[in-house]
């Protein structure tokens, strides 16, 4: 018996998968597909789906917009029927389509795997070339077609001239026996409404009377033997189209098993391509595979509302057999069951788990009994439901399989329920194969908590709130915690109380020791969260000062870079204006002074020079006038760049020259030439908010910048991200207009924005 895996709710998960698959029938794909435990399969799958997350967060786009399946027409051209010119276009817009992926795919790596199936796409250029130059886009047959339509062409408009200069003159020329002087084709000929006394005059034929019953259309005997040609020629103009039309379809009859083919190539790449989608929108991850470790870490489910669902740590090591999950009602004893199970068949399939980090074992099957099996057409009882189906599980599982089973055994009296249970877990250990239950029973919690093999583990409950948290720990027990739920409904705690006297009066030893442990489990819990929010909120603290630090930092480098170059600048200055008096000084005891002035100028001043000098530092050296760029520093030695040609000299000898005109000339010259902006800009896989909060800066960026336009890749998803895109474009005054991208550009997967100039 196939499992379908419903009660896990695959069903739905495909079905949003479904959601993300441009082609019809890559959704029915989807939703009909089964899960393979053949390990090739299995490693194939994933190898494809992570591939295709590659390629959407390099930032390509792989649009499968209007891609049809043809194949009901090349089964027509298979069989030799004649395809009408709006089919063969059709077909023309499917080849175009598997010549836009293949050539896409030509841009990817050639060891990828998702090449095999681009590199199997067929192009029967030849065939196609020849459609797109006999019809138009409308699948019309061009007049230029052939030779003979050609002429045929000419002919009937040749004659359609004279006929209609005929026309004018007969008009003019019988104006009084006219009805109304004008003309009409009827049946493919030229009538005129001849009044009834006149109808005779011209000879010719009637083409009946006017409502009124005082004129008839008369073809004059003069339009007869033109009109019959006419007529002629256009029924040859008619077989021309069909004996064109029939060989366009025989040309298609041989590239009819190709052009299969290459729809089935497409049909998988879409099937891939939205699985890969699915996972970067929902922010999963490909799971590894392993020898016998299940882990699932911080996984969600992915039917639950994304604001409103817990994430949980799961694991199935080595060291154990099975896990026995206890805890309270609606808990999410059920949840965690179904969301490790899922996760597991979701992998199989290539689709992306919805965790931070994902294990999974290669299992040979995956049995599932989840509260649902209750038949009533069969007239089951839910006890004997459950007991067929478990008995099925266990018949079939073998030491490689995986077995969930929610609520062992139910529906019949507890104590029998429990050693049923109890002799179920033995016999799936007997088998060997892995397994994962959830119980409220208490002897199946001991027995859990004597045996090595396996880990007791429980959902928590917040006995404060008297609510479950739908958090799961391992190695702990949890209390069905009835009495507690059941206070929350009870208008009248005597109920509650009385119930509660009953219960301490039946409990043994060992149940007293288990409650007693689990309120302890509870308390430490209640410790580990509130040591988990202390470490939080240190955590924030910790990089609130972080910031701060940086960005003090930050100010006092930028303080101290301004201040040295204005040290700078002022010593340049200073040394030039003692230089501009030194050389006024002409006595000889005034060039003793200058010697002396010169030497104290070299002695103190290369001190603060050395101290500011950097590689990259726009420097002079001694009097030359020329300024290069300090390339090395060593000792009291340095190597400068002056246009092209390396100058070693004395660290002494260079004037650092200030950098403000030369970095601000070179900037403006940038700007003049190309903006520092991205012609696109990427959002695929973001949020909303994300994406918004990237994409406004980059347009505001891109205007300054004076580009025409922009590119923005925000793939096709749910459109949540495109709408909201297009909604903030709206809003922006300087954004002329918007549109999806053109047939190569991604088509719907992109907008493309022209500013206003």
């Amino acid at each position: 018996m196939r499992e379908d895996y419903q009660s896990l709710d695959l069903d739905k998960v495909k079905q949003e998968i479904a959601g993300f698959a441009s082609i019809d029938e890559a959704k029915t794909f989807i939703m009909n597909e089964d899960v393979s435990f053949n390990p090739l399969q299995i490693r194939n799958n994933l190898l494809l789906t992570r591939e295709a997350i590659e390629i959407l967060k390099e930032g390509h786009v792989l649009s499968f917009d209007g891609i049809h399946c043809c194949d009901d027409l090349l089964d027509k051209a298979e069989k030799g029927i004649f395809l009408s010119g709006q089919e063969c276009v059709r077909l023309l817009s499917f080849h175009r389509h598997c010549e836009r992926i293949r050539k896409i795919f030509t841009y990817f790596p050639s060891d990828l795997s998702l090449r095999d199936y681009s590199d199997s796409i067929t192009l029967s250029k030849k065939v196609f070339d020849r459609i797109e130059a006999t019809l138009d886009n409308s699948g019309e047959v061009r007049e230029d077609a052939s030779e003979e339509l050609k002429r045929l062409n000419r002919e009937i408009s040749s004659l359609e001239k004279d006929l209609l200069s005929r026309a004018q003159r007969f008009i003019s020329h019988n104006a009084a026996s006219l009805q109304e002087q004008v003309y009409y084709i009827r049946n493919g000929r030229y009538t005129f409404l001849v009044r009834n006394s006149d109808k005779n005059k011209f000879q010719g034929y009637t083409y009946g009377t006017t409502s009124s019953g005082l004129a008839t259309y008369v073809e004059p005997g003069s339009f007869v033997e033109a009109d019959n040609r006419k007529i002629e020629l256009e029924e040859e103009r008619e077989d021309e189209i069909a004996r064109i039309l029939m060989e366009l379809t025989y040309l298609i009859s041989d590239v009819s098993y190709a052009y299969k083919k290459n729809f089935s190539s497409l049909l998988s790449l879409c099937v891939i391509f939205a699985k890969a989608v699915y996972g970067m929108e929902r922010h999963g991850v490909i799971a590894e595979l392993s020898e016998d470790t299940l882990l699932l870490n911080k996984v969600r489910h992915p039917l639950i509302d994304p604001e409103k669902v817990v994430e949980n740590t799961y694991s199935l090591s080595p060291k154990y057999r099975g896990i026995v999950i206890s805890g309270s009602n609606t808990g999410g004893k059920t949840v965690g069951l179904k969301v490790m199970g899922l996760s597991v068949v979701m992998s199989y399939l290539g689709i992306p788990v919805l965790s931070e980090e994902a294990m999974i074992p290669l299992y040979d099957n995956v049995f599932v009994d989840i509260d649902d099996n209750q038949s009533i057409s069969s007239s089951l009882s839910t006890f004997s439901a459950h007991i067929t189906n478990i008995n099925h599980i266990l018949e079939e599982a073998t030491s490689r399989s995986l077995i969930l089973i929610d609520e062992l055994i139910s529906g019949t009296d507890p104590k029998e329920a429990q050693a049923i249970s109890l002799a179920i877990i033995d016999r799936i250990k007997e088998i060997g194969s892995r397994f994962i239950v959830t119980t409220h029973f208490d002897d199946i919690k001991n027995y859990a908590l004597e045996d090595e093999e396996i880990m007791l583990s429980s959902v928590g409950f917040d006995m404060e709130a008297l609510r479950p948290t739908y958090h799961y720990y391992e190695n702990s027990v949890g209390s069905s915690n009835a009495l507690e739920i059941a206070s929350r409904y009870f208008s009248d705690p005597a109920i509650i109380e009385k119930a509660s006297s009953y219960l301490k009066g039946r409990e043994s030893k060992e149940e007293i020791l288990l409650h007693k442990l689990e309120k302890e489990l509870t308390a430490a819990e209640k410790t580990r969260k509130k040591y988990e929010e202390n470490e939080r909120k240190n955590k924030e603290l910790q990089e609130e000062l972080q910031k701060k630090l940086d960005s003090f930092d930050k100010e006092k480098k930028h303080l101290s870079r301004k201040y040295e170059e204005e040290l700078a600048a002022y010593i340049l200055k200073i040394e030039q204006q003692a230089e501009e008096k030194l050389a006024s000084l002409n006595t000889k005891e005034d060039k003793k002074v200058v010697e002396e002035i010169r030497e104290l100028i070299e002695e103190k001043v290369p001190e603060i020079r050395e101290e500011k000098l950097e590689v990259g530092d726009a420097v002079r050296i001694g009097e030359n006038e020329q300024i290069g760029t300090l390339l090395e520093i060593s000792g009291n030695r340095a190597v400068v760049d002056l246009r092209g040609i390396k100058v070693k000299t004395k660290l002494s000898e260079l004037t650092k020259m200030p950098k403000q005109v030369k970095k601000k000339k070179r900037e403006n010259r940038q700007m003049s030439h190309r903006p520092s902006v991205p012609k696109e800009i990427n959002l695929v896989g973001k949020r909303v908010e994300e994406a918004l909060d990237e994409l406004e800066p980059y347009l505001d960026a891109a205007f300054a910048s004076h580009m025409s336009g922009v590119k923005i890749i925000h793939g096709i998803g749910t459109g949540a991200l495109r709408e909201a895109v297009r909604s903030r474009l709206k809003k922006l005054s300087f954004v002329a207009k918007y549109d999806n991208g053109d047939f190569y550009d991604g088509g719907s997967a992109v907008t493309i924005v022209e500013f206003k100039r």
